[in-house]
């Protein structure tokens, strides 16, 4: 069941119902969308805004919520509700053979730390260039790697122009 409130409600609302104070925010859209949900009740509450992410989590902040990026949506076939993950992208740009730099990009469900992308980075060359003898250190000297992370809020401020 899914209650829907203005947002200026939003921590009100979860106190009246007895839900924990954690308050899950993802971009839909131009909009901000502030879910709360309870699993064993099957209860989440909804509120939206247009304010950007870094607005969004301030107020709730001082609404007494604890924020993270993710969503409550019911999942009707298990008949509780989960945590929806939401897509990251990374991007590494290096030297390459070429004239020109090399770009390398990938989709994450959920954040990935700078490791994580310079992994997978290595290892998806290292199976298309058969790199396989080469160190991954030695690797990422030669290549000189810069790696951007950017979060699903930072991708809905590109899409708006926000940015």
């Amino acid at each position: 069941m899914v209650l829907h409130v203005d947002f200026e409600h939003l921590a009100e609302e979860a106190k009246r119902h007895g839900l924990k104070p954690w308050a899950y925010v993802s971009s839909e859209a131009s909009q901000r969308v502030v879910t709360i949900g309870d699993p064993a009740s099957h209860v989440v509450i909804q509120a939206e805004s247009d304010m950007p992410y870094t607005q969004v989590a301030a107020a709730l902040t001082e609404q007494g919520l604890l924020v993270a990026h993710g969503r409550w949506l019911p999942d009707p076939l298990a008949g509780e509700l989960q945590i929806q993950e939401q897509t990251w992208v990374a991007a590494v740009a290096y030297k390459s053979v070429e004239e020109k730099p090399g770009l390398w990009v990938h989709g994450y469900r959920g954040e990935p730390s700078v490791g994580d992308v310079l992994r997978d980075f290595y290892e998806e060359m290292s199976a298309e260039s058969g790199l396989n003898q080469m160190p991954l250190d030695e690797f990422l000297s030669a290549v000189e790697p810069n790696v951007v992370v950017l979060s699903p809020d930072e991708l809905a401020a590109y899409a708006e122009g926000h940015v």
